[in-house]
């Protein structure tokens, strides 16, 4: 998606990480990621998220699996 991420997509990253990733990319390998940081450690999974979410540019190796 080449597009801005929403404010709530933000919002969602950081207070409910898979959530944010979802709104952005949509059920996927990235989200699935992002659902495993987030149950294994809050914080990794909503840096992840963030990255996701305002960079998805950096996500293309995974996008693509």
């Amino acid at each position: 998606m080449n597009r801005a991420p929403s404010i709530w997509a933000i919002v969602f990253a950081v207070l409910l990480p898979p959530i944010g990733v979802w709104m952005v990319e949509g059920i996927g390998v990235i989200f699935l990621v992002s659902l495993v940081l987030t149950c294994l450690a809050y914080v990794p999974g909503m840096v992840f998220s963030l990255v996701a979410v305002l960079r998805p540019d950096l996500m293309n190796g995974l996008r693509n699996r």
